[in-house]
């Protein structure tokens, strides 16, 4: 049986096709297309109306692309953009009308839950205590776990798009600003600083997204192929690294690092302050990068 599974995030539309057999699946088709739906709106809970356009074409796309795989059941998830716009109804509903597309959002709790059913997965962390984390354009997901069980989850409404509304976007990054970024995050975390005090984290698994282009640029760097592996660790050296110059140097030059996504270099910078906040706030000794994420986990609950 051929699903398709489509996560509506705020910048990007993350999608892929699979054919499920018994308990495992065979990636067939795998895409990203970037609208960039909160641009603009998503601090103040709406989508604006170029924002919209830009959504309901990339979901054009989407539809001829996995057409030809006859798919049986395709979902789609909307996450921080759409559970927080006031006018997400009117996306779905033109979702439905032009391609029949029906909208399921979820709730952050419930996102959490799927981003570790996907890295799951991807990563066997065993009798390590893990904290996922999952940086989107309008929230942070954070999962605490050991074994295959949930020890605690949270949904934080502080992602790379509300960081931008905020403090605006450059390239470099001023000092001043990052120090500004470093206290909201230290606000915006507070639950999970409290909550962290109850376990020794071992490790942080870093799901997707930005994590899979620092992923990219540290094999880059060490002139070394890209391996075909789910999960892979970077060592911390070359995370901080990659970390510096990203969040010091101007646009072109990030662009054109070796293993660089292009589409995501506008706000790979500030995806990277996030992760760095997380690593060190909480001194975690090991970082594990994870392709997987919350379509997996969609794909994982129908395995």
């Amino acid at each position: 049986m051929n699903i398709a599974v489509v996560d509506l995030g705020t910048n990007t539309f993350n999608c892929c096709v699979v054919s499920l057999c018994g308990h495992s699946f065979t990636t067939l088709l795998e895409f990203h297309e970037y609208p960039r739906l909160g641009e603009n709106g998503v601090a103040h809970g709406y989508i604006a109306d170029d924002a919209m356009e830009r959504g309901l074409q990339s979901l054009g796309v989407i539809y001829e692309k996995i057409k030809p795989y006859n798919c049986e059941k395709v979902s789609l998830i909307g996450t921080s953009t759409l559970r927080n716009a006031n006018n997400a109804d009117v996306f779905c509903r033109r979702a439905k009308e032009l391609y029949n597309f029906d909208i399921t959002i979820i709730q952050g709790e419930q996102e959490a839950e799927l981003i570790f059913l996907g890295n799951n997965l991807a990563y066997n962390w065993g009798d390590k205590t893990a904290l996922i984390l999952d940086i989107g354009g309008g929230s942070n997901e954070c999962i605490i776990c050991r074994h295959d069980k949930i020890l605690w989850k949270h949904s934080f409404e502080c992602g790379m798009q509300r960081i931008v509304s905020k403090f605006g976007l450059s390239h470099p990054i001023p000092q001043q600003t990052k120090i500004d970024i470093q206290q909201y995050l230290e606000e915006k975390f507070s639950l999970l600083t409290e909550v962290v005090q109850n376990y020794s984290i071992d490790v942080m698994i870093g799901s997707a997204g930005a994590f899979d282009v620092f992923r990219s640029i540290h094999f880059a760097q060490l002139n070394q192929k890209n391996p075909d592996a789910v999960a892979s660790e970077i060592p911390l050296d070359s995370f901080q690294s990659i970390i510096q110059y990203i969040t010091s140097n101007p646009l072109d030059e990030i662009e054109s690092m070796k293993g660089m996504s292009i589409p995501r270099a506008l706000l790979l910078p500030i995806a990277g302050l996030i992760a760095n906040f997380v690593l060190t706030k909480y001194r975690i000794p090991q970082l594990v990068q994870s392709s997987y994420s919350l379509k997996e986990g969609v794909i994982h609950t129908l395995m």
